[in-house]
């Protein structure tokens, strides 16, 4: 592999409603992010991207509250849409493309700090396995099939404002 580039850019949504039992927490939330993620393998002869174009998940939420701090684990179902393009080095060039959404799911864990009753903050790592698939790319008159495998790493940070004074944990 002689090169490897990454650019993300995420816009994300998350909603969420949580239940609290003395210091149980248990929460649903829905997450989504918009992103413009090229990923590009330049190897001799041929380069292959892919352009992660949505990111989206449905979690379950259980947690344990310690006055201020809340621990929790997380998981669910999950789904991205995908575009890929294959592309060859020859004399003349060849280009294949393909595009895909596919499922798979989602497990993570975190931390969130309420600074105020209002304002609280978070840390969380998940984990998506999305497997592998069988991929058509298609090329004018050229078509072949590749297997793809994707997994990913996601550490996400943020603050989350409190509306209407609900519980602090």
């Amino acid at each position: 592999m002689a090169g490897l580039r990454a650019h993300p850019v995420v816009v994300a949504l998350d909603a969420e409603h949580p239940t609290t039992a003395r210091h149980l927490i248990v929460a649903a939330g829905l997450d989504t992010a918009d992103a413009v993620n090229n990923l590009a393998f330049l190897t001799t002869g041929y380069l292959d991207q892919s352009n992660i174009k949505n990111l989206a998940s449905v979690t379950g939420r259980v947690g344990y509250a310690w006055d201020r701090f809340l621990g929790y684990v997380k998981g669910g179902g999950a789904w991205e849409k995908d575009d890929y393009i294959w592309f060859l080095n020859a004399t003349p060039g060849i280009a294949l493309t393909g595009s895909e959404t596919r499922g798979g799911w989602t497990v993570g864990v975190g931390g969130e700090y309420a600074f105020t009753d209002w304002l609280t903050g978070f840390v969380e790592y998940d984990y998506y396995g999305m497997g592998t698939r069988n991929q058509s790319f298609l090329g004018g008159p050229v078509a072949t099939n590749f297997d793809i495998k994707e997994n990913k790493n996601v550490v996400k940070a943020g603050l989350n404002l409190r509306w209407g004074g609900g519980p602090r944990y």
